[in-house]
């Protein structure tokens, strides 16, 4: 808390510095620009600490060498090409005629790796380097890398630089600009310093300078999706821990536009932000984990953009999914089925003035009333009934966690191929679990394992219902065999328990992280098609999913609800057109923001890891989606029957017998025919697949008893079909032993 606290208080001491805050529009009439990149700059190596007035005008420069900016390594960027340095000291002057007649100024800077701007002497912006207000030391480095935009063909950073700072440092006359530039370390490949400063106009009459073609107007971008405008105060954002910023939400409200210097209407103070994801965080487009403070550095639970009040949100950042919707439409279905998902909200982003793209602000897993609705559980509740419950645990990747925040279950009871799973805490979180606590979801988890790996696994009583919420295994299976989600089962998989006194049961979801999902994918085919099942791939060779659902569709009472369960679906909110509807309302309503997303972010035609479509242009992307969409809902119509067994209801008093089973080669089969018609056996995999296919002509009605010879089959669990005059009469399941 005294770390957060301190760093709040420089954000309060520099709210006016930085201010982005509300302003009439109406101030600017139009753009001018007093400083280019190729004017001509004094500038200094940074071998040792130049003199403290630097930065002011009037400081006599002759000793400094000059020339036309950018200045740097090169790379194509560079105008004054320079040896390798730590920093860099730069300054230019501009004249301005009148002062009451600007309102707003704009810098954008291009850098490589960190900066610090002043006016007169006074600080004005910086990014990646050291604490607002305190001058950086010649020989300090960079925070974290940060790669200049402008050689590759992007657009420098923008900081907006609020009036009531022009009113304080601005004056008639001559004026000084200086940058000093940092490095991430002496022997970096690259250093680029390239800036702008433009101003705002109150009236037509007076000129400088053109503004650039690429110059972005801040009165300009307006937009019906709500504003986050996010100011990090010179940080960059890391990985963890996070820093403080400032958030400020604008949403005039449905059929209003939301303009960058609008008043801000919900969200208005101080907020701890840090990159979050795990491959995600690969992209240039980052996706943030944000909390909400206090300005005396509590966490503070607000209602942002409608949604219930919370203190932790997620900002994520659609890249790789370039229609942007995946998770979104997914999250969407799975509220239509009934349970709680992550509520979202579109919304587009500034960051450090400089526009981001569209994100989607949505609800993080989490234990709360309006979230995943199960009891608080307090580090003393450690016995009887308040023991048991609540609990959250995932299933998910451990990259980069210390050994005390997940767990493994190592199960007694061994299921084929079945691997040992990896849990980790997400309430209690594993700083605040105590130990009567991990113990006892530890041995819950391994205890429901052993059962559903057992041979008794379909009791009733003591079988896995026992312990497991069939409706929300059923659910959660539904989604992800629909997206064919190659991170179904395996990453990204919630499961919460509620105290015995609530019913008890270990429960699947909330469903999260649909970006690699409705063929979205190139490195697993299974998961690019249209059919086939996911559940039945675990295993070492098969991307280590869960078994847990091939187990339970072994069950043939749980296939029977998987099976009414598509179907009610399929007749509401899984209908075709519904799906196609929902698309089609969230691109009318993205509509102009998703050129401009594309505008920052020019990705539409170029691969992007692990994209197995690549539409030129986003409508060849939303065309795709829906496709492929088709195609699934089309092939698990014709298969959730088959693959189910559904159809052993449908045995028409036909009693079946097959044994041995498992059966390695020699397969026998009894049952009772009403007339002597030809019989078709078929023995096809969990996929759907026909493995075996032979005929069975009866010499009689009456009693019948086939002893068939098999083929070598791969050793798994399948179907065996008997079917009369192309219908079924018989399904019975089958193991296939070594």
């Amino acid at each position: 808390m005294q770390k957060k606290c301190g760093i709040l208080c420089l954000l309060v001491s520099f709210v006016m510095l930085f201010s982005i805050q509300s302003a009439c529009a109406q101030s600017v009439n139009h753009w001018e620009m007093v400083v280019a990149a190729g004017d001509t700059w004094s500038y200094l190596p940074g071998s040792s600490e130049p003199p403290s007035n630097w930065t002011e005008p009037g400081f006599e420069t002759r000793f400094w060498s000059a020339g036309p900016g950018g200045i740097g390594y090169g790379d194509n960027d560079d105008a004054t090409v320079i040896g390798n340095v730590t920093s860099l000291y730069m300054r230019t002057n501009f004249t301005i005629i009148d002062t009451s007649n600007i309102s707003w100024a704009i810098l954008h800077v291009d850098y490589d790796d960190a900066f610090v701007a002043y006016l007169n002497g006074h600080e004005l912006a910086r990014a990646n380097i050291g604490t607002v207000g305190t001058r950086p030391l010649y020989n300090q480095t960079a925070l974290v890398d940060h790669e200049a935009q402008v050689y590759s063909g992007g657009l420098p950073d923008r900081f907006i630089i609020h009036k009531d700072t022009l009113r304080k440092y601005l004056t008639n006359g001559v004026n000084t600009l200086a940058l000093q530039v940092h490095n991430k370390n002496a022997t970096s490949s690259d250093l680029t310093s390239i800036a702008y400063f433009s101003i705002g106009m109150k009236s037509p009459g007076q000129t400088y300078r053109q503004v650039p073609a690429w110059f972005n107007d801040p009165l300009t971008e307006k937009t019906n999706l709500p504003l986050l405008i996010i100011n990090t105060f010179g940080k960059e954002i890391p990985d963890e821990p996070k820093i403080v910023a400032s958030l400020k939400i604008i949403d005039n409200g449905p059929g209003q536009l939301n303009g960058f210097l609008d008043d801000a209407t919900g969200y208005d103070g101080p907020i701890g932000i840090e990159i979050r994801g795990q491959s995600s965080q690969q992209f240039p487009k980052k996706g943030y984990g944000v909390e909400l403070w206090t300005s005396a550095g509590a966490d503070t639970s607000v209602s942002l953009l409608g949604m219930p009040a919370d203190e932790d949100w997620v900002l994520s950042a659609p890249y790789s999914d370039k229609t942007m919707m995946r998770n979104a439409i997914t999250y969407q279905l799975g509220r239509k089925m009934g349970s709680w998902q992550p509520g979202y909200r579109w919304c587009e982003v500034y960051l450090n003035g400089s526009y981001n793209g569209v994100y989607m602000l949505i609800e993080k897993i989490k234990r709360g009333a309006d979230r995943v609705d199960i009891n608080k559980l307090k580090p003393d509740e450690i016995s009887g009934d308040n023991l048991t419950g609540g609990y959250i645990v995932k299933v998910d990747k451990t990259w980069g966690l210390d050994a005390s925040e997940y767990f493994n279950t190592y199960p007694t009871n061994r299921y084929n191929n079945a691997r040992t799973y990896t849990f980790t805490y997400v309430y209690p979180d594993y700083d605040e679990i105590v130990t009567q606590q991990k113990s006892y979801i530890q041995n819950y988890l391994l205890t429901l394992e052993n059962t559903l790996n057992g041979a008794s696994f379909k009791d009733p009583l003591n079988g896995f219902r026992k312990y497991m919420d069939v409706g929300s295994f059923v659910d959660f299976q539904v989604i992800n065999e629909f997206a064919n989600n190659v991170d179904g089962y395996r990453y990204s998989t919630f499961f919460y328990k509620k105290k015995d006194s609530d019913g008890g049961k270990l429960y699947a979801g909330p469903i999260w992280d649909f970006d690699l999902s409705y063929g979205n994918v190139d490195y697993y085919a299974m998961n690019l098609a249209t059919e086939g099942w996911l559940y039945p791939h675990y295993g070492p060779n098969e991307g280590y999913p869960m078994h847990w659902w091939a187990r339970l569709m072994e069950d043939e009472d749980y296939r029977q609800a998987f099976a009414k369960r598509w179907k009610a679906l399929r007749a509401g909110p899984m209908n075709t057109d519904s799906v196609m509807n929902d698309i089609d309302e969230q691109v009318r309503y993205l509509d102009k923001a998703i050129a401009r997303n594309f505008s920052r972010w020019p990705i539409l035609g170029v691969y992007v890891w692990p994209n197995y479509f690549v539409g030129a242009t986003y409508t060849e992307e939303i065309d795709y989606l829906k496709t492929w969409m088709r195609n699934r809902l089309q092939w698990m119509d014709g298969n959730v029957s088959l693959s189910t067994g559904e159809l052993v209801a449908d045995n028409k008093g036909i009693h079946i017998t097959v044994f041995p089973n498992p059966v390695k080669d020699q397969l026998n089969i009894a049952f009772t025919l009403p007339d002597a018609h030809r019989v078709e056996i078929e023995i096809v995999d969990l996929l759907g697949k026909t493995i075996y296919r032979t005929d069975y002509a009866p010499d009689s009605k009456g009693q019948q008893l086939i002893e068939q010879k098999l083929p070598e089959i791969t050793p798994g669990y399948y179907l065996l079909r008997l079917k009369q005059n192309e219908q079924v009469f018989g399904v019975q399941k089958l193991v296939i032993s070594n």
